[in-house]
């Protein structure tokens, strides 16, 4: 089942770039640091330079599921991780995101948001965070 994000995990994204993990299918990893993404309903869509689709294509194809999370000052200050399925569509990688885990430090690292529902999910961001990305950086 697919997940929409909140729109500050939305805007997070789409300022900030995002981090995507791939694996091949004997778990081998590979991460990627993307600057230019979006998210469009439950996809995170993630422009992808020539060399960055060599790195992780053969990935994509032996095992789809990804994780990513915000870049730059993301880690800290939208401390998200998402998983889902990705596809390479011409030169992004768009993953339908599945599940959605909170990586802040302390009692709430790993708690996996997407299973509050949408309204708690947007609840729970709105309770710890005053604030949508930062301006240009």
């Amino acid at each position: 089942m697919s997940i929409n994000l909140t729109q500050r995990m939305s805007n997070w994204i789409s300022k900030l770039g995002i981090h995507i993990a791939t694996a091949t299918k004997n778990g081998f990893p590979t991460v990627i640091v993307v600057n230019s993404s979006k998210v469009n309903g439950d996809l995170i869509i993630a422009s992808l330079k020539p060399s960055q689709i060599k790195r992780i294509e053969n990935n994509i194809l032996e095992n789809p599921y990804v994780a990513a999370a915000p870049g730059q000052l993301g880690a800290v200050r939208a401390p998200y991780q998402f998983k889902g399925l990705a596809k390479l569509k011409d030169s992004n990688l768009e993953i339908t995101v599945e599940e959605v885990y909170c990586t802040k430090p302390g009692a709430e690292a790993g708690i996996r948001l997407d299973t509050l529902g949408y309204e708690d999910m947007k609840n729970y961001d709105e309770i710890r965070w005053q604030d949508d990305p930062p301006s240009d950086i």
